[in-house]
């Protein structure tokens, strides 16, 4: 019994640092471009659209590594800041003096910008299928609720009954000694009556 709720523990533990970890690495960024946490050098990102499918599609999580602007070279797909709140991530098409011409892989024409090398995050290295969506509900409420709240209150209520069960069973072990010790001494006076 004991053993299948300490396994069950340990998974609520897991399941929880888990989720607290994975949203912290995802959230962070949010709505500050220029504050995007980087892990082991690389920036994790939710992609909004689908101008780039089919390599890139609409609430897959991107994984960004910076590169130097000299290495960014034709067929690379960066991500680059367009705005002060505002990144995209789409394929350099050309390279110019000026910066880099871009394309969404699903838009019909190139972008109508130059990107600047100063603007570029860096390159795409990893991109994970559906982690954004993943990433998104986890910050509702709906999903805090369920990843973070439920597995703290099981957690909690695991431990109480845990702790209620052995008392109980270690009140009932004292008993047990008392009736042993109070049998025991009665048959002492049966024999001695006799």
């Amino acid at each position: 019994m004991f053993k299948r709720m300490k396994v069950v523990t340990y998974l609520l533990t897991i399941l929880l640092i888990g989720s607290i970890g994975f949203l912290l690495f995802t959230t962070q960024g949010k709505n500050h471009p220029n504050q995007i946490p980087t892990y082991f050098g690389y920036k994790p990102l939710t992609v909004l659209t689908n101008s780039m499918e089919p390599a890139i599609k609409a609430g897959d999580m991107i994984f960004v590594r910076a590169k130097q602007a000299s290495a960014v070279k034709k067929g690379d797909i960066i991500t680059f800041k367009l705005s002060e709140k505002k990144l995209i991530t789409h394929r350099v098409v050309s390279v110019t003096n000026e910066g880099y011409l871009t394309k969404g892989d699903n838009n019909n024409v190139q972008d109508e910008w130059v990107v600047n090398p100063a603007d570029v995050i860096g390159e795409v290295k990893l991109i994970i299928p559906y982690a954004g969506y993943v990433a998104k509900f986890l910050t509702s409420k709906a999903g805090f609720a369920l990843f973070i709240l439920l597995p703290l209150l099981l957690f909690f209520l695991i431990e109480v009954y845990q702790r209620v069960y052995r008392y109980i069973e270690k009140q009932e072990g004292k008993e047990e000694v008392n009736v042993s010790k109070l049998a025991k001494g009665n048959s002492i006076k049966n024999k001695t009556l006799f």
